[in-house]
């Protein structure tokens, strides 16, 4: 540690130095770092067990296991209910209420899973055959949905930055499935039984959860609160519209590709896209360390807050562009390496796919603002906004363009959404984004006036 500091100590600048290396600080690096270590573990076990699942299945079988994984992502979006940042911040100011809040949070939850998972399954019903394989895929893939609520847990964690307390939770199920999944292939098992996996997977990390939950002293005597429910679902359904919205623009193009291209070429386009949008886990788990410290820097003192957040802008930026650098370098090596020449049409897709991360990154990093300032219209107008041309978009273009055609758009909607858009609803932050993107030096006084 004292090597890496004296390093950055060199080549940051004095003022990001103090700042980061500020006592009340250090917490917040060191729980980054667990989470880092965490999701780097997780996703190049997944890309890698992932590739060979591809391989094994084929293009046209992978695609409908993606079908079934983009599908179910929508009720994911639904079951979350905007709940993560609000419980978060909450706890992060009054962890006296940790039962009382995870309790009315599950239980909010669990109800929401439930008739989710119904509706999911009744709606490809009211299309397909009971008897078709990939209702029994969705059904499979959609019941982690009855475990998704347990999730509560983690945001108690991570509102004392104690995340690495869960890491070795999160990698042991990782591991159970990654080798469940190994199993399959050498024993030749067919599709629907994948789908089981991605259940066991679920089930395996709540009940982790809740060993560690218990084993650091909590006793689960979690309360509803119907009063503290309907605060939440003030708060938070704003976020909950946002997030369904995100999971729109993020996943409607495997449906769409599905049904206009078919089964292969969806399985192409959905095999290699976790190579480029695996470094979206960075700003995820920066925010959720950052998250606590940016709610007590508000009450602390407007300006410490408004400097935290122009760097915490420049930083995700600078990410950003390293995703695109690092793709354009390594992605044709990648391809061939890990899914062999059947997939090396999927190539274009993620030259393209790659400028994403930039406006995604920088919309992570608006949401503590929005989260902080009380502005949750502000996330709804936008990512609708970003839904509707990502629909359009891809209905005009796959057509015409193929995957590539997908790619394309969702480079557009996430720049729409997360960047141009606040030339209306935030030009501070719309002034702040272009500084960053084009690592503009001068920011002061940029946050008057938000």
């Amino acid at each position: 540690m004292l090597i890496v500091k004296n390093v950055l100590r060199k080549i940051l600048p004095p003022d990001i130095f103090r700042r980061i290396f500020y006592p009340s600080n250090l917490l917040v690096i060191k729980n980054s770092a667990w989470l880092f270590f965490e999701k780097i573990v997780r996703l190049l076990i997944g890309v890698v067990v992932g590739a060979w699942v591809a391989r094994y299945l084929g293009p046209s079988q992978y695609g409908q296991l993606a079908y079934a994984l983009a599908y179910i992502a929508f009720f994911q979006a639904i079951v979350n209910l905007g709940f993560d940042g609000v419980v978060v911040r909450d706890l992060s100011r009054d962890p006296k209420e940790r039962n009382l809040l995870l309790g009315t949070a599950f239980f909010l939850r669990i109800a929401c899973a439930i008739l989710c998972w119904i509706v999911a399954i009744g709606v490809l019903l009211a299309t397909h055959s009971y008897s078709d394989e990939i209702v029994w895929i969705v059904a499979l893939v959609g019941g982690s949905l009855l475990f998704q609520p347990l999730d509560v847990i983690d945001l108690w964690f991570q509102s004392q930055t104690q995340s690495k307390k869960i890491v070795g939770v999160k990698l042991m199920a990782v591991f159970l499935s990654c080798a469940l999944k190994v199993g399959l292939i050498i024993f030749h098992a067919p599709l629907w039984i994948f789908a089981a996996v991605v259940m066991l997977e679920a089930l395996a990390l709540a009940l982790g959860l809740i060993l560690a939950y218990k084993w650091d002293g909590n006793q689960a005597r979690w309360r509803f609160s119907y009063s503290r429910a309907i605060l939440l679902l003030q708060d938070s359904w704003p976020f909950m519209i946002s997030g369904v919205a995100i999971i729109a623009y993020m996943r409607i193009d495997q449906i769409l590709i599905k049904n206009i291209l078919g089964d292969t070429e969806l399985g192409l386009y959905a095999a290699v896209l976790p190579l480029v949008t695996l470094w979206q886990f960075i700003p995820i788990v920066l925010i959720s360390s950052l998250g606590p410290m940016v709610s007590r820097k508000k009450l602390e003192s407007e300006e410490a807050y408004s400097h935290l957040i122009i760097f915490i802008f420049k930083l995700f930026s600078g990410i950003g562009w390293f995703t695109v650098l690092f793709t354009f370098l390594f992605a044709s090596f990648t391809v061939h390496m890990l899914f062999g020449e059947k997939y090396a049409a999927g190539i274009p897709v993620l030259y393209i796919y790659a400028f994403t991360n930039i406006f995604i990154n920088l919309g992570v990093a608006q949401s503590l603002w929005i989260l902080n300032e009380k502005k949750p219209m502000i996330s709804i107008y936008k990512t609708l906004v970003g839904a509707i041309i990502c629909i359009v978009g891809n209905i005009l273009l796959i057509p015409i363009m193929g995957i590539e055609g997908a790619a394309l758009v969702a480079v557009i909607s996430q720049f729409t959404s997360a960047v141009l858009l606040n030339i209306v609803f935030a030009p501070k932050i719309f002034k702040m984004q272009l500084i960053s993107i084009f690592f503009i030096s001068e920011t002061k006084n940029i946050f008057k006036g938000n």
